[in-house]
């Protein structure tokens, strides 16, 4: 590659197979670099993940009590496997890739999370009733468990926008202008982009995991009591990272900007829905969450 210069050195065949021959190691050297920067956001997930696996391998020993509890197992299940897959590719910096799976598993998990706190749509959806995200996000704004629709809206917002080709997300490679090769992971990603994921990614495990815990909690009570001291030690931890991440975008997006500016280019990165609510840390769901908490600690005594 010509990485100094603006005019592109002769073409080579053999170069070119070379290069696509080396696209594993790429690949390799990118999943190696940000697993070791990200690894409190692994770690965080991974907690979150077990808990949410111990729950349906309970579920497993137990048979449905009714059509909610089977949707919700359903939908539990594909929320688990979407989130999971994702986060190899975040890691592994493939973001736009991973970006759709992420969209499924917000789009199943606030249908997952109406149903909990309305069983009237559980049925619904079990009769083949198409429910719209936007439905949803009305239903789960007037719900007292529910959410804000205007949060709601920003993150559906953001995995719509990730989603679909736009001149925001679609990296500038600058192919033939100093870049003689841009495929796969030859460069590194925009560690802005990929922190502001991990957020957004922990985000959702979080709301899957307190859901999932509120909606069977007598049944975990009964069968597995020592679940919830480990639930709150995985939220509390959870939080954390999550204002880890957070504290840490302003000055990513500072050296995003300086680094565009740099190469002339004109796309200015837009400040995402967590730079913008502030640097606390927040994660979404607070109304389900506390409830979680204190229902929890009435019942058995956690503090």
């Amino acid at each position: 590659m010509n990485s100094d210069s603006c005019v592109p050195s002769s073409f080579s065949p053999e170069e070119a197979d070379q290069l696509f021959d080396q696209m594993p190691y790429f690949a390799a050297t990118r999943l190696r670099e940000i697993t070791q920067m990200a690894q409190p956001y692994i770690e965080a997930t991974d907690g979150y993940a077990r808990a949410v696996s111990r729950v349906s391998n309970l579920l497993g020993h137990n048979q449905p009590a009714d059509t909610q509890d089977r949707v919700i197992r359903d939908l539990l299940a594909d929320v688990f496997d979407f989130l999971y897959e994702a986060r190899d590719l975040i890691v592994g910096g493939k973001l736009a890739v991973a970006y759709p799976l992420a969209r499924r598993a917000y789009e199943s998990l606030s249908l997952l999370h109406l149903c909990t706190v309305d069983v009237t749509w559980a049925q619904k959806w079990e009769d083949g009733k198409k429910i719209g995200n936007a439905d949803v996000r009305k239903q789960l704004g007037r719900h007292p468990l529910g959410e804000t629709e205007l949060e709601l809206k920003e993150l559906y917002d953001f995995f719509c926008t990730a989603t679909h080709p736009n001149r925001e997300l679609v990296a500038a490679r600058r192919l033939g202008e100093g870049n003689e090769f841009v495929l796969g992971l030859i460069g590194m990603p925009d560690l802005f982009f990929v922190v502001d994921y991990c957020s957004k990614h922990l985000e959702l495990w979080h709301w899957l995991t307190a859901t999932v815990t509120y909606f069977y909690r007598d049944l975990i009570s009964t069968q597995d009591s020592t679940y919830f001291a480990g639930y709150d030690e995985i939220t509390q931890s959870g939080k954390d990272v999550k204002r880890w991440l957070v504290e840490s975008l302003p000055q990513l997006h500072r050296e995003a900007l300086e680094i565009d500016a740099n190469h002339g280019l004109r796309l200015a990165k837009p400040a995402p829905n967590s730079l913008q609510r502030g640097n606390e840390g927040q994660i979404l769901i607070n109304s389900e969450a506390q409830f979680v908490a204190a229902s929890l600690k009435a019942k058995h005594g956690i503090k």
